[in-house]
């Protein structure tokens, strides 16, 4: 009567497990920060991500100013996307700049997104070497460059967290209810035999 108590809670633990992983929110996740009247802001799609799925990924700048203002950069693109790990660079988006000057105006309350076609900015899990990355936390980066030093991005970032696949999980606990069940019969038999 015990095992079958057992059986029933690891079961409706698998089941419990499986929902979750499914039921997820994709609720984006967001973060901003506010220089001289100036909101930027980068997001993600949903905080919670399974292995080897796409990260959306946009930032954008909005004018909270009275007047006009204008950036201002000698390189194109003016924006780019990193993924870190415990502050080690995994991934960046963009590797190579053209030396074009570019710069945007923004009327009061007007913003503008990166980038700026068909945002947003996809991150496949794969590092600058092209592998898949492990689980666990990750800080995405998007940041505006504004042009006073090579590598001076106004950055801002958001968590995520990159765990196993629902079926990855599934399998595991089917597996454990396998194992269970399978030494409950080996014990019985050595009870009976």
């Amino acid at each position: 009567m015990e095992t079958k108590k057992q059986t029933v809670r690891i079961v409706a633990a698998v089941l419990v497990l499986a929902f979750a992983g499914m039921a997820r929110a994709t609720i984006v996740n967001p973060n901003s920060i506010i220089i001289d009247e100036i909101e930027y802001y980068v997001q993600t799609d949903k905080s919670v991500y399974d292995l080897g799925e796409n990260v959306e990924m946009l930032y954008r700048v909005t004018n909270l100013r009275n007047e006009e203002v204008t950036f201002s950069s000698p390189r194109l693109p003016e924006w780019n996307f990193w993924v870190e790990k415990n502050g080690e660079n995994i991934w960046r988006a963009i590797n190579t700049w053209y030396t074009m000057a570019t710069k945007f105006t923004l009327s009061p309350g007007e913003s503008k997104e990166f980038p700026s076609i068909n945002p947003p900015y996809i991150w496949d899990m794969r590092d600058n070497e092209n592998n898949l990355v492990n689980l666990g936390g990750y800080s995405v980066i998007g940041g505006l460059y504004d042009g006073s030093e090579y590598y001076n991005y106004t950055k801002i970032d958001v968590p995520i967290e990159i765990i196993p696949e629902p079926s990855t999980i599934l399998f595991l606990a089917m597996g454990m209810v396998g194992v269970r069940a399978r030494y409950r019969n080996k014990s019985r038999r050595y009870k009976h035999g």
